[in-house]
Parts: structure tokens; C-alpha cells; sequence
């Protein structure tokens, strides 16, 4: 073979491969590599009169004319679709492996079994990483879609809502983890729900504050009118009263007619609408982080006490260890809450509430062990230690003062939540505040400590009034209540208050995430409604199709750390 067909197959295979790669890039990365090549090019060019890596910037500007309908400047419409497939599929499957594979590293686990890397090479990896590039990829390829079919005209609205369904539709199956993809359903729907509710009550506020514009202008004009139709004499005399600040007497105040009397009265009405409107947006806009937590803690307290098995294992150690009752009840502490239930639905079923109370001379001890589920527990409680309630002995078991089992709820909580916060924050300064960290090391560390002491004061504050606020209702009430339970639920959520007013809303939607699959769950298991075979599709369907279109059109309706992990994840399209 000859130097001539040596250097024709050479340049063959350059130009496949600038095609080939042109697919994972943009215009722009695509320019530098094609210049990148030219200096190897023109070496070539003089026995090789091919001109397609030159050709090939050509139909990239070309395409890009083409596709001015689109917003993904610098890349053709399939190009942009490709592109996001292996994007999200790369990053996808480097999270999810090492996420595997980080606790084997800290472990050191992974330098006496070194197949610990190989085993994190998993089907499951392979499903996430599926589940994530098909998301991302064919919601860029169903948005240019309709951007065609509609030609590029009008909002995105539409179009953002179709893709984002059709979106979900193709890619929350590809997902084989069955608890994870409830999990990534449940979290859609409550984001979709919240930034859903922040875009109509944005759009509501714009049109009340229109409204009242309205309304401002057409007394601004009417009070013209009349000033201009009153006499020279009246005018003056008006102004001085005005001045004055006092009002005209008898002899001087207009007559009264059925068409002043109706102004006044409409008058009347549209400033006690306006204030009353003015009073419920200055409430959502305070508030509403604050009564959606305490409305989800009510429920998921409830669903504790009363329905304790359909709370997830895990969640349910979560809960007992950072509670403390895994020092009393080790792995049991589920069946120490559904002795409470049942004591409790006893109590109620005999007619008289105040059956959950202990007798007179008998020890808590005595008095639980004739409830048939509670052998287990048995051996954690004194038995010498009376306790006014069953309930009480349960949940303080040591001390028979409620006060007292306060203070030691709070005093082993309040560590625990130091442990969990400190490192949480640490890792947030490091990630998203690395340049103001390294400007100022001294403040930001000082803030990384406040930060974390008062999420710890949040949340022993939040466990000990779930806790023993509910000994208190007892006490307050002289007997054991279903509304107890709720009161508590209700007031311990304003524990949230001491946290900083970024952050509540943040621990709202946690809650309300937990207290959504609570809720449901227990609908399940008391037959109000039913699971629906595909129900997590159709939901999670209806949930991309609400994001997308918020972030498509009205992005600044989502909060500034969550448009950014989305703009990372979908990009600008």
C-alpha cells in the first residue's frame, strides 16, 4: 500500500472519529478539536485534496442556524438528546458506584476484600444509571419535538408539560429497585407539590396586587372627578378641611343619597378585602413552612403510636435510635408503641378512657404484663416504679416523673443530633461555600459551629416534645386521648422555629415527604382507598411534567440550591 492510500485511510478515520465524538459535544468543544486536528490536517492536505473535518464545522454552524428554535444554543436537536444520554448515564453510574463503595473505602474493608470494587459493578448500578440518562435524555428529545410540532411559537409551557410526562412515563420503569423508585416517586411528587404551590400563590399575589392597583387608580380617578366637578368656593374650602384633619359639620357635609351611601358601603368592602388578602400572604409567606411541618409531624406521630407497622424498618431504627429507646428496648421498640395502641384502644373499646391508667397499688410492671404483645418489653421495665399511665411507663421506664424522663430524652438526643448535623454542614461549607470559606476560614467555621448547634437544639427540641409532650397532654387532661397525641404532633413542630427561616422550609418538605407515604400507607391498610398497579408511573408522569414546566418557564419560583442541582442535572434547553 502506497504512502497516498496510507494517508486517504488515515484521514478516513479521522473524520469518523471527529463524527462520531461530534455527538458528546458542543459547537464549541467541537471547534477546539477540530483545531486541534487541522495542524495534523495540513500535513496531509498535500496529498489528500479531503476537506471534511472542514466540511464538518460547516454543517455544525449550519445545523445550528437550523435549529434556532430550539434554546440548546451550540448543538443540533438529536446532538442535544445524544449528548444527555451519556452525560447522565456517566454521571449516573459514577454516583451509584461510588456510593457503593464509599462505605467498603471508610470501612477499610476494601484492602482485605478487593473484590468489594468488582461486586459494586452491579445490575443495580447498571438500572440507575438507565433510569437517569433515560429521564434527562428523552425530555431534551420530546421538548425539541414539540418545539417542531409547534413550530417554535408561544411559551414552553405545553411543550415543557408534555415532555416532562412523557419523560416519566419511558424512564421511572427502568429503574428495577422497587423501594428506591417509590422513594425517588414520593420525593417528585412532594417537590411538585411545593413549587406547584409556590407558582399559584405567585400568580394569585400578582393578580390581588393588580386588583388593587385597579382599585387604586379608579378612587385616584373618581376623587378627581369630584374635585373637578365641586366649585372654586368648595374646592378651597375642602383643601382647608383636609388640611385641618378635622371634618365638616352639619350644615357643611354633603347630602345624604342612596348612591353615596352604596360607595361607602363598596368602599368599605374592597378595603376589608384588600387588608384581609394583604393579612393571608403575609401569613403563607411567614408561616407556611412552619404549619406544614406541624401538620406532618401530627401525622406521622399518629401513624407511630397507632399504625407502627406500616412505617418502614429503617425509618423505624432511625427513629428509636435517636430517641433513645434502643437503649431500652433493643430492636423492639415497634412493639413497645403498639402496647401503647393497644392499651389505648382497650381503654377506649371498655368505654372509659381512664383505663389506661395503672391501677393503685400495682407496679407498671404489673399492669403491662397483662397485655398479651408486651412479653418482649418486659424485662426493660422496674420493678418497683409505678407510673400514672401506661404510656408513661413506656416511654420513660426508669423514672417514674415525666419531667425527669424529659430531661434524659433530651440529654441523650441532643449528642446524637450533633453527630448527624456537624458532619452534614461541614460537607455543605465544603461543596458550595469553598471561596467564602477560604477567604474567611475564622467566620465560616464559626458559622458551621451555630449552624449546627442550633439544628441539634432543633431536633432534640422536636423528639422530646413528640415524646413526653404527649405525658404532658396526659397530665393536662387527666386521661389518655387520641387528641393527645395530636396536640403533641401539633406543638412540637414549632420547635422549627428555632431553626434559620432558609432552612424551614427545607425540614417542611422532609416532613411532609415522611408524613405523605405515612398517610397513604395507613389509607391502604384502613381500605379508604387502594394501591393502583402502576400508580408510582402515573404519578411520577404527573410530577415531571409539573417541574419541568416550572423550570422550563417560571424558574425563579424554585428555590435558588434546587434550580442549580436541576440546571446541572437538565441543563439549559
Amino acid at each position: 500500500m502506497d504512502i497516498a492510500d496510507t494517508t486517504y485511510l488515515l484521514n478516513s478515520f479521522i473524520e469518523a472519529f471527529a463524527r462520531v465524538t461530534s455527538y458528546a459535544l458542543t459547537d464549541r468543544e467541537k471547534e477546539s478539536v477540530v483545531r486541534g486536528f487541522r495542524q495534523f490536517h495540513q500535513r496531509l492536505e498535500r496529498i489528500s485534496s479531503s476537506t471534511s473535518l472542514r466540511q464538518l464545522a460547516i454543517e455544525s454552524k449550519k445545523r445550528q442556524e437550523d435549529t434556532a428554535k430550539c434554546h440548546h444554543e451550540g448543538k443540533s436537536c438529536p446532538q442535544n438528546a445524544i449528548r444527555g444520554f451519556i452525560k447522565a448515564f456517566t454521571v449516573g453510574y459514577a454516583v451509584k458506584y461510588g456510593l457503593d463503595t464509599v462505605p467498603h473505602v471508610i470501612s477499610l474493608r476494601v484492602f482485605t476484600q478487593p473484590s468489594l470494587l468488582l461486586r459494586a459493578i452491579s445490575r443495580d448500578t447498571l438500572s440507575f444509571a438507565s433510569f437517569l440518562s433515560a429521564v434527562i435524555g428523552s425530555y431534551k428529545a420530546f421538548l425539541c419535538a414539540m418545539r417542531r410540532i409547534h413550530g417554535g411559537k408561544g411559551n414552553d409551557y405545553t411543550n415543557a408539560l408534555v415532555a416532562g410526562m412523557l419523560s416519566g412515563l419511558v424512564a421511572i420503569k427502568l429503574d428495577r429497585n422497587r423501594s428506591r423508585r417509590a422513594a425517588i416517586t414520593l420525593y417528585m411528587v412532594s417537590r411538585a407539590l411545593q413549587y406547584g404551590c409556590v407558582w399559584l400563590f405567585n400568580r394569585w399575589d400578582a393578580r390581588r396586587q393588580l386588583k388593587e392597583d385597579n382599585i387604586r387608580g379608579k378612587a385616584m380617578k373618581r376623587a378627581h372627578s369630584e374635585l373637578t366637578m365641586a366649585s372654586p368656593a368648595g374646592r378651597s374650602a375642602d383643601l382647608r378641611m383636609s388640611a385641618a384633619g378635622t371634618r365638616a359639620g352639619p350644615s357643611g357635609r354633603d347630602k345624604w343619597s342612596p348612591e353615596t351611601d352604596e360607595k361607602g358601603k363598596e368602599a368599605k368592602r374592597e378595603g376589608g378585602g384588600q387588608e384581609a388578602s394583604r393579612h393571608v400572604t403575609r401569613f403563607i409567606r411567614n408561616h407556611a413552612p412552619t404549619a406544614l411541618l406541624s401538620v406532618s409531624v401530627a401525622v406521622i406521630v399518629l401513624t407511630l403510636v397507632f399504625h407502627t407497622d406500616v412505617i418502614p424498618r429503617g425509618y423505624m431504627n432511625f427513629l428509636s435510635r435517636t430517641a433513645g429507646y434502643e437503649r431500652f428496648y433493643p430492636r423492639k421498640a415497634p412493639i413497645a408503641l403498639k402496647t401503647i395502641a393497644y392499651d389505648i384502644r382497650r381503654s377506649y373499646e371498655s368505654g372509659n378512657s381512664l383505663n389506661s391508667k395503672v391501677p393503685h397499688g400495682v407496679t407498671t410492671k404489673e399492669h403491662i404484663s397483662t397485655i398479651p404483645i408486651a412479653r418482649d418489653i418486659i424485662g426493660a421495665l422496674d420493678d418497683s416504679i409505678r407510673h400514672d399511665f401506661t404510656a408513661c411507663g413506656i416511654f420513660h421506664p426508669k423514672t417514674s416523673s415525666c419531667r425527669m424522663g424529659m430531661l434524659s430524652t433530651a440529654l441523650h438526643c441532643f449528642p446524637i443530633a450533633l453527630k448527624v448535623y456537624t458532619p452534614l454542614n461541614a460537607a455543605v461549607l465544603v461543596l458550595f461555600k469553598r471561596g467564602l470559606f477560604l477567604k474567611d476560614p475564622r467566620g465560616m467555621l464559626l458559622k458551621l459551629v451555630k449552624s449546627s448547634v442550633r439544628s441539634s437544639i432543633f431536633f432534640t427540641l422536636l423528639v422530646t416534645g413528640i415524646i413526653n409532650g404527649a405525658c404532658g397532654m396526659r397530665q393536662l387532661l387527666g386521661r389518655e386521648t387520641y387528641f393527645g397525641y395530636l396536640a403533641s404532633g401539633l406543638l412540637s413542630g414549632l420547635s422549627v422555629l428555632v431553626e434559620a427561616p432558609s432552612r424551614r422550609v427545607e425540614l417542611a418538605m422532609y416532613c411532609f415527604l415522611r408524613a405523605l407515604e405515612s398517610g397513604w400507607d395507613v389509607g391502604v391498610k384502613l381500605k379508604w382507598w387502594a394501591n393502583v398497579r402502576h400508580g408510582e408511573v402515573a404519578l411520577f408522569s404527573a410530577a415531571m411534567g409539573v417541574l419541568m414546566t416550572i423550570y422550563q418557564n417560571d424558574p425563579t419560583t424554585i428555590g435558588l440550591t434546587y434550580h442549580s442541582v436541576l440546571t446541572r442535572i437538565f441543563g439549559r434547553n
